[in-house]
């Protein structure tokens, strides 16, 4: 595991996707990105103070491929179950597919692309950065609640290991413990939602839970239909 550490860089996803000798759990970590984004080519604000990180995850061909389709899902679940650890006072909330919630806001989103033979997991996750104006309205950061000062790199190390042993638990035979507390901690349940892609909306409806496909329940004119990709937009009819 090599750490590489940067002041600023345009996305660590697209550093690690370059590196030419790769070895699993390699983590590439920024203060700053120019080019940080989310699923879809969403924007991520990277101010420093905030967590910018992307670690490898190599593919293990005895694994059956489909098992890997979850993993954004045992990425959240591992991050949610890091944080309650290091605040547990505060009711953290998991946004399928790929976002951290607390107190109705974004806290953390997760980016994970597949280069070769390895998994890159990417991860912005707001800690000690101070959200700019014109997004506190969607965007938290756990200093602004804790007042605390927190060692960012102690956090990313640890959300790391976590994940390793969260990994190594999912694949023995525990999707269905994983799934339940992803249920419990649902953000998008019962909220009146759209589903867009590629900038259109498809379609309209109240969601449920999330299956045990990994796919998301979505009540939509009395009938339950499974979605498994497209961008989640709550309606403000639910604020």
């Amino acid at each position: 595991m090599k750490i590489f550490k940067f002041d600023s860089i345009d996305s660590t996803n697209i550093f690690l996707k370059n590196l030419k000798e790769k070895q699993e759990y390699d983590v590439a970590i920024a203060k700053t990105q120019t080019l940080g984004r989310g699923r879809r080519g969403n924007k991520w604000f990277s101010e420093e103070g905030g967590a910018y990180f992307s670690f490898l995850l190599k593919e293990d061909k005895n694994i059956d491929f489909e098992k890997y389709t979850k993993l954004s899902l045992v990425a959240g679940y591992s991050l949610m179950k890091t944080l309650e650890k290091i605040e547990p006072k505060l009711n953290f909330m998991f946004k399928w597919t790929n976002d951290i919630y607390l107190f109705d806001k974004k806290l953390s989103g997760i980016l994970i692309e597949k280069v070769g033979e390895y998994f890159i997991i990417g991860i912005g996750l707001n800690i000690n950065n101070k959200i700019k104006d014109d997004i506190k309205k969607i965007a938290i950061s756990l200093k602004e609640i804790t007042l605390k000062e927190y060692k960012i790199e102690e956090i990313i190390l640890l959300i790391i290991e976590n994940f390793k042993k969260d990994l190594t638990f999912y694949l023995t035979g525990n999707w269905d413990k994983i799934l339940l507390e992803l249920n419990i901690k649902n953000y998008l349940y019962n909220k009146n939602i759209e589903i867009r892609f590629e900038n259109r909306s498809l379609k309209q409806g109240k969601a449920l839970e999330i299956h045990d496909s990994g796919q998301l329940v979505v009540n939509i004119e009395n009938k339950n239909t499974l979605f498994n990709i497209g961008e989640i937009h709550i309606l403000k009819s639910n604020s």
